[in-house]
């Protein structure tokens, strides 16, 4: 260590070597120690010891951008199922949104609210067990009964069939 900080008597506040400035832990944070270190130019942080050239830049994004678009997910983009979410006359009941069922007078709000809660289901008999409907609600389900149709659950409709964040 080149120096010694002045407060010598208060066990040493800091030292001051070749790679910068050392507070010691016994009054790391006396106003004394924070007035009289100096931060010389080497103890800076670097990004590294010498120039970079714009050709080893280049490469270097122009790598990272061909790892990125090389490793690019499969994922599926158009669900097969899109149109009976509301779009036709044939619902898909465990993956519509409640919103579906405002379009069939009778069934909103109690039994599309039971339908959309219980999901998913096998068939027609599980909707009906799972549900448990009043008369009247079993009355309007069955009217619309056979443009009901059960896909298979996909947990990006699911989580959207109560509140799908529309609210117009």
């Amino acid at each position: 260590m080149d120096r010694i900080g002045p407060s010598r008597a208060a066990s040493a506040l800091y030292a001051v070597g070749s790679d910068g400035i050392f507070l010691f832990a016994s009054q790391a944070f006396s106003p004394v120690a924070l007035r009289t270190a100096v931060v010389s130019r080497s103890a800076a942080p670097m990004m590294s010891e010498g120039p970079i050239a714009r050709r080893e830049i280049f490469s270097k994004v122009l790598g990272s951008a061909a790892l990125l678009t090389a490793a690019a997910a499969s994922a599926e983009v158009d669900y097969a199922g899109v149109g009976y979410l509301g779009g036709s006359s044939t619902i898909d009941v465990n993956n519509a949104n409640i919103r579906v069922y405002i379009k069939l007078p009778g069934m909103y709000p109690n039994a599309a609210g039971k339908l959309v809660t219980n999901a998913p289901y096998k068939n027609a008999g599980e909707m009906y067990t799972k549900c448990k409907f009043s008369a009247s609600e079993t009355a309007a389900v069955k009217k619309y009964e056979s443009r009901f149709i059960f896909l298979e659950p996909k947990p990006e409709y699911i989580i959207d069939n109560i509140n799908n964040g529309l609210y117009r």
